[in-house]
C-alpha cells in the first residue's frame, strides 16, 4: 500500500473519530454543555490538521491506524504537558496591544502635524 493510501486511512480514521465524538455530544449533552467542550472541541479538530498536514513516517501511520482513539490520546498527552498556551497567548496579545498603541501614536502625531 502507498504512503497516500495509508495516510488517506488515517485522515478517514481520525475524521470518524472526530464524527462519534461530536455526535456523542450532540446526543448526550446540552447546548451549554456543549459550549463548555468548545476548547476541547477546537483543539481535537487542529490536532486533526496537524496530523493532516504532517509529513508523518509509514511506520507512524501504521501504528496510529492500530491505534483507538487517536485524536482523544493525543489530545490527553496536550492537556497534561508542561507547554502553557496561555502563556503564549498572554504574549501575542500583549505584543498586539503594544503594536496598537503605537500605531494610535504614530497616527495621532501625523494628525498634529497636519
Amino acid at each position: 500500500m502507498s504512503y497516500d493510501d495509508l495516510k488517506e486511512m488515517l485522515m478517514k480514521k481520525i475524521d470518524q473519530e472526530l464524527f462519534n465524538y461530536k455526535q456523542n455530544l450532540i446526543r448526550n449533552y446540552t447546548s451549554e454543555e456543549i459550549i463548555q467542550e468548545a476548547y476541547e472541541i477546537n483543539f481535537k479538530e487542529q490536532i486533526r490538521d496537524i496530523i493532516d498536514s504532517s509529513m508523518i513516517g509509514r511506520q507512524e501511520i501504521k501504528v496510529l491506524l492500530k491505534t483507538d482513539n487517536v485524536v482523544g490520546k493525543l489530545y490527553d498527552y496536550w492537556t497534561h504537558s508542561d507547554g502553557n498556551i496561555w502563556e503564549l497567548l498572554e504574549d501575542k496579545v500583549n505584543e498586539k496591544i503594544e503594536k496598537m498603541t503605537m500605531e494610535y501614536d504614530k497616527q495621532k502625531r501625523q494628525e498634529k502635524v497636519r
